[in-house]
């Protein structure tokens, strides 16, 4: 919450500015239109024109909270309100509703009799979360909930509500002393007493920030589940799961907790997982300590701000995994006059500055440039000012003067698509016929689409949700065994319907993917505490990964012994899964009623695989 509130007074301030700066011309000035997409190092952000139907905007003169959530970013309205004989009142109506990233306004509330205006509509401070939104009835003056249809879930009888967070919200009724945890159905699954020191947030894996009574009546500090019961008691441990105002909460299995024991004159922190155990500390040597500065892991990773206590004004904003190690460090103050607190981290590999904005990757350096260096590119003139939101679902909002309203979207990999692409490391924009000298629009790789014998079953695994969009390219490379963990995993979540809670980490990478199948024992490591994420993943290696990947969905594969020619050359532990996938036809040999064992196997025969597999399963 720390850093969400730097975030947002950042964003009220350069607001102000702009709403200062900019002038008429800056209104008539038409812009450029920006680069169809901006390279960075394994990764890339995608521009997409952001045009809404008429009438609708997104308001942005008060967005703290300005964000997507489910894909769907609310959208305002103006409408002159007039009376039954169609004479204007002099007052002015606001609807809201909710656009996808194409501009399209999905959720409209024009035609409800007491539109559910949200509260504090023009700060635009409600977005879905979890296909729930909470909304303002200005009939009742309490809160309910919303689907992505515009349907109620539950009515407006609630003076306090909460977004949902891993399928729960905090909920209260007018009147009461008692704060209520309820379900997406909007079923109570517990209450308890909202006395003055009680604290409590968001919900993560299971686990909600709190201090207070639980339903046993036992009075602790700490973390506590979705049955109002005692999750981890931190109470007289010397840990909290506070710092200054900021909840710590839970994601991808862990949480950072304020660790208050010994004699330290600065914060000090350690990381837990969900059964309390502490698994590393998060505290740089002196003169350095480190304030935690995000709420929550994103991709193995949380948002710290260093500060050397040697060099005045020398903050800088750095990233660390849940073993406590630093992985990525951001340029200081000293050395260019980036600040650290004008940098937000969440997710999907990129961070925002504020302070110009612009949009970095964790691996290779400014992604997007700033407005000023943007405008120099697209040879604009007119004064530039360029806001971004936050980034969620993978999704951002930019806009501003002298740059045009756009989608932001994050992807893995390289750009290979046929238009203009702003490269980071030249600092170059090419493609597109942008010059006469430009090189060759970039073509599909070798493999960069699927086989003859593939193209419809990969088809179908895309259009089920199955395969992640890293691995929609390049298929006829060999598969590493991280991306098969990627694919298990897409696959458990979309037919188990819940995330995976479970964890096992490795030495050598800080994966989510290869961590939630170890958790469920789907994989297991090469030793020393080992994982060799980039290794190939054999055809053996893959047999017993669907195997398994069978039996914790609870839906085994069939017995049966293998009949290979080269059955001999199967190894032991992987001989009983390789008979299974091939009984349940999940796998098949290859000429010569081969099964190869310790062949590569490539990306589309695992997809094909998968596909087979949630055939079976479903």
């Amino acid at each position: 919450m720390q850093a969400k509130r730097l975030f947002a007074g950042l964003l009220s301030a350069v607001m102000l500015m702009t709403l200062l700066s900019v002038g008429a011309s800056a209104a008539e000035y038409t812009p450029p239109a920006l680069p169809d997409a901006f390279q960075g190092d394994g990764l890339y952000i995608t521009a997409t024109p952001f045009e809404l139907e008429d009438g609708w905007y997104v308001n942005t003169t008060g967005y703290s909270n300005l964000a997507f959530g489910d894909g769907l970013i609310m959208v305002v309205r103006n409408e002159r309100e007039v009376d039954e004989n169609g004479y204007y009142t002099g007052a002015t109506i606001y609807r809201a509703g909710f656009a996808d990233k194409t501009g399209r306004v999905v959720l409209d509330f024009a035609d409800w009799e007491n539109p559910p205006a949200l509260r504090d509509l023009l700060t635009g401070n409600r977005n879905f979360s979890e296909g729930l939104c909470a909304y303002y009835d200005h009939e009742t003056g309490l809160y309910g909930y919303l689907n992505t249809r515009g349907e109620p879930v539950t009515p407006a009888i609630y003076d306090y509500a909460n977004d949902f967070r891993d399928g729960v919200a905090w909920v209260r009724l007018p009147g009461s002393d008692r704060l209520q945890v309820i379900n997406t159905s909007g079923q109570v699954l517990f209450e308890v007493e909202r006395e003055d020191n009680c604290v409590y947030s968001d919900f993560g894996d299971g686990l909600a920030p709190y201090r207070g009574y639980s339903v046993d009546g036992e009075y602790f500090e700490g973390y506590i589940d979705k049955q109002g019961h005692i999750g981890i008691d931190l109470t007289d441990t010397g840990l909290s799961p506070y710092h200054e105002g900021t909840y710590f909460l839970f994601s991808d299995g862990y949480a950072v907790v304020e660790d208050y024991r010994g004699s330290k004159s600065y914060p000090s922190y350690v990381i837990i997982d969900t059964r309390g155990s502490e698994v590393a500390s998060v505290d740089p040597a002196a003169p350095v300590y480190a304030e935690i500065a995000g709420e929550t892991f994103h991709d193995g990773l949380i948002q710290v701000s260093l500060i050397d206590t040697s060099v005045w004004n020398n903050d800088r904003m750095a990233l660390v995994n849940i073993r406590g190690e630093q992985v990525y460090t951001a340029p200081s103050r000293v050395e260019d006059g980036l600040r650290s607190d004008a940098v937000y981290y969440s997710g999907h590999g990129v961070f925002i500055s504020t302070m110009p904005y612009a949009i970095y990757d964790i691996r290779g350096g400014t992604v997007i440039p700033d407005a000023e260096t943007l405008q120099k590119l697209l040879g604009g003139a007119a004064p530039s000012y360029m806001f971004l939101s936050t980034f969620a679902d993978g999704l951002n909002l930019l806009w501003g003067t002298g740059v045009p309203t756009c989608i932001l979207e994050v992807h893995q990999g390289t750009y290979t698509g046929g238009g203009k692409v702003y490269n980071a490391a030249t600092g170059q924009i090419t493609g597109g016929g942008s010059t006469p000298t430009d090189p060759e629009t970039p073509t599909e790789p070798a493999g960069g689409t699927p086989s003859s014998w593939a193209v419809e079953n990969v088809n179908t695994a895309v259009e089920a949700g199955i395969v992640p969009e890293t691995l929609q390219s390049a298929y006829t490379q060999a598969t590493t065994r991280a991306e098969f963990c990627a694919l298990a995993v897409e696959l458990y979540e979309t037919v188990m319907g819940t995330e995976i809670t479970e964890r096992a980490t490795f030495s050598d990478t800080t994966d989510v993917n290869v961590e939630k199948m170890a958790g469920l024992g789907v994989v297991n490591g090469v030793g020393d505490g080992k994982f060799d994420p980039s290794a190939s993943l054999t055809r053996e290696e893959a047999a017993t990964m669907l195997s398994r990947l069978a039996n914790v969905m609870e839906k085994p594969l069939t017995a049966g012994t293998a009949s290979f020619a080269d059955n001999a050359s199967i190894s032991s532990w992987a001989s009983e899964a390789v008979g299974q996938v091939q009984a349940s036809g999940i796998m098949n040999g290859i000429e010569g009623n081969q099964f190869a064992p310790s062949d590569p196997y490539t990306r589309e025969q695992s997809i094909v695989t998968m596909l087979r597999l949630y055939d079976f399963v479903k």
